[in-house]
């Protein structure tokens, strides 16, 4: 992974940290129970676990960065985890996995992994949201950005992963200087027939 986060991570919060992604959040919260556990994985700045926390979930949260982790705790005031996709051990804990433009980040032969310790974390019926770039993947600054056009995705989520698309929404980039930029939301599920 590059060191673009260890050097970038007090712009990248405060241009972050206030975006409205409130239409994705109301979705994903409709299929959480109240009170329900929320991992926020790849959680940048904190802003979405911070969210949920006040919201009266249950919320962890992690990112690969130290420098993130470091400010986004003194920003949260959350206990914001140091570790990576590939580190997550946990077994049927959480209502619902919240991975806002991270998994983006991991190379098109880590994903199919890391999706199944996503699927494996989640409990029953439990929903995914993961969001990508929309187009053919690029490295920017040192950062993969692995992307995908839909037809791709579904694809994807159909041969190399256990989850079901509740739904997909296409979306312009919230940042104003980013507009004319597509982002793909999947809202996943875990499908409980299988084991």
């Amino acid at each position: 992974m590059s060191d673009y986060y260890e050097t970038n991570a007090a712009s990248y919060i405060e241009e972050t940290k206030n975006l409205d992604m409130s239409r994705f959040t109301s979705r994903f919260l409709r299929s959480i129970p109240e009170g329900g556990a929320i991992l926020d994985a790849g959680c940048g700045s904190g802003r979405d676990a911070l969210l949920f926390h006040e919201k009266g979930y249950r919320v962890r949260a992690f990112d690969a960065s130290k420098e993130l982790v470091r400010l986004a705790r003194q920003w949260t005031n959350l206990p914001i985890e140091h570790r990576s996709f590939h580190e997550m051990n946990e077994y049927a804990e959480y209502d619902g996995i919240w991975a806002s433009a991270s998994l983006l980040h991991l190379a098109c032969d880590e994903l199919s992994t890391v999706f199944s310790l996503l699927y494996r974390a989640l409990k029953e019926q439990g929903i995914l949201y993961a969001s990508f770039k929309v187009g053919e993947s690029f490295t920017k600054e040192g950062l993969l950005y692995t992307s995908f056009i839909p037809d791709e995705f579904r694809s994807f989520i159909r041969n190399e992963t256990s989850f079901i698309i509740d739904e997909l929404i296409i979306s312009e980039d919230a940042r104003e200087y980013r507009k004319g930029e597509f982002w793909l939301n999947a809202f996943l599920k875990k499908n409980a027939t299988v084991s």
